[in-house]
């Protein structure tokens, strides 16, 4: 007789039944490894954005504004809708007939959260062409949908135009803002 080649019932169970052990526990570990890249390329791609404004505003020798959209056309909404940075020649913070829009962000996925709070309480951040901010410094804190705080990140941007990240000083998987207390996701 043949030796049968093939598994049995109770072989194949057992393999589903340890697969599925294996899986349960590797899930949320790869949901947090998500989370983690996620911000990540939250503060790299707005760390981008202003080194991006800051040498435009060099280059070109005029006004620079990044400020949020709703609709790509003018400033204005929440910063989790969208962006937009443009040519500001006269610095009015509008995207007249000789602005030019040099990059349009879109949304981010629903549930993210991004706030921008500045010195003055301004909605935008404005570079002017020597490359330093124009009279301001904030931060951006920006968090994830599931709200874990411990993912939340924030980018602190100073009047010179420089960013530094958040970053947890105490140990405790919690990034401190600028002022060195915990992040908090609203």
């Amino acid at each position: 007789m043949g030796r049968n080649a093939g598994m049995t019932l109770l072989e194949i169970l057992l393999t589903l039944g340890l697969l599925g052990i294996l899986l349960g526990i590797a899930l949320p570990d790869l949901d947090h490894w998500t989370e983690a890249v996620r911000a990540r390329q939250i503060t790299r791609s707005l760390a981008t954005q202003i080194a991006l404004a800051r040498s435009t505003a060099a280059a070109r020798q005029q006004w620079v504004s990044l400020c949020p959209t709703v609709d790509q056309l003018r400033c204005g909404g929440s910063w989790q809708q969208g962006s937009m940075m443009f040519s500001d020649r006269n610095g009015d913070r509008r995207v007249n007939q000789d602005d030019e829009v040099i990059r349009l962000h879109g949304p981010l996925p629903a549930g993210e959260t991004l706030q921008w709070r500045a010195f003055g309480s301004r909605p935008y951040l404005q570079v002017e062409p020597s490359g330093f901010m124009r009279h301001q410094s904030g931060n951006f804190t920006w968090c994830p949908a599931s709200r874990e705080v411990r993912f939340a990140r924030q980018l602190v941007v100073n009047a010179t135009g420089r960013v530094r990240l958040s970053r947890d000083s105490d140990g405790d998987g919690i990034d401190e803002d600028s002022a060195g207390n915990p992040l908090t996701c609203p």
